[in-house]
């Protein structure tokens, strides 16, 4: 039987659906959660996807301050910036939107934005705590795999979960929730590199595989066990060999895979449309913790 698919699309519907009402909670309270991006220049991806962070927070009620900046702006003009959205108490949460130009250190920018507004959770104070089992921001990646995982009915409790991605993006935070021996959790966790050796030796053992490597059928069904969940959160541009346009496909070959897992995301339409979600929830959790909602 072909595999379950997993819902990206719908299962963020219903999350959204769930924030709107938090929100709206919160507000009878006094308290509306305000979400800050820094826009530097106009580069057409970036600009396209700060449109749609905007109009999410629209969606659910959060409140959206964005920070547009011209491409010539120079670093400490953007460093004062970002800290003016930390000492504004109508902001909640703060995302850098990447890249910026080339002129402006990624790192100085990112590591400029304070610690209880890191929705993004790249400060290393929320990384380590997020391996300690500690409330903390974790990338939305992440936090949207995990849901998914917990919305699909996939308990990893003593599960095989291997992940072919060490970044800090998906990898790393992913395997430091998976861990904690907490509900929902309490996976055997093993990080793979794309280049380590054999292995298909390790993908086969898991019960549930995720990959991000960023390349095309990187993952065949030769390579996962029967009955696997498999989330897939590559992004590839390819021909199509019958329209001969270019379309979007994961790292897994999907056609092939499904026919073996038990579950498996679709690209597109899987984790994708689940980050700008995850970004919003960790937006009104932020709400909560700097006013004491929680």
């Amino acid at each position: 039987m072909p595999a379950r698919i997993l819902d990206g699309r719908k299962i963020s519907a219903e999350i959204r659906e769930e924030l709107k009402n938090e929100v709206k909670g919160l507000k009878e309270r006094g308290i509306t959660p305000g979400l800050a991006g820094v826009l530097v220049g106009e580069d057409p991806g970036s600009t396209t996807y700060v449109g749609l962070k905007a109009k999410a927070c629209e969606e659910v009620g959060v409140a959206e301050l964005m920070c547009r900046l011209p491409e010539t702006v120079t670093e400490q003009e953007l460093l004062a910036s970002i800290e003016r959205l930390n000492n504004d108490p109508k902001v909640h949460g703060i995302f850098v939107q990447l890249p910026l130009p080339k002129h402006l250190s990624e790192d100085k920018a990112l590591a400029a934005v304070s610690l209880g507004k890191d929705i993004d959770g790249f400060q290393a104070v929320n990384v380590g705590k997020a391996w300690l089992g500690q409330p903390a921001f974790v990338p939305a990646v992440a936090i949207a795999m995990h849901e998914m995982l917990i919305r699909g009915g996939y308990d990893v409790k003593d599960k095989e979960v291997v992940i072919v991605n060490v970044d800090n993006l998906v990898g790393k935070p992913l395997a430091s929730i998976l861990v904690q021996d907490k509900d929902k959790a309490r996976a055997n966790v093993t990080l793979c590199h794309p280049s380590t050796s054999n292995l298909a030796t390790y993908t086969r053992r898991a019960d549930v595989l995720v990959v991000s490597v960023n390349k095309p059928k990187f993952v065949t069904a030769d390579m996962i066990k029967e009955g696997a969940v498999v989330l897939d959160f590559g992004s590839n541009f390819i021909e199509d060999p019958v329209t001969k346009k270019r379309r979007t496909v994961g790292d897994v070959d999907f056609e092939a895979v499904k026919e073996k897992a038990e579950a498996i995301t679709p690209v597109p339409g899987g984790v994708g449309p689940m980050l700008i979600t995850m970004l919003l929830a960790s937006t009104i959790w932020a709400a909560k913790q700097a006013t004491g909602a929680d």
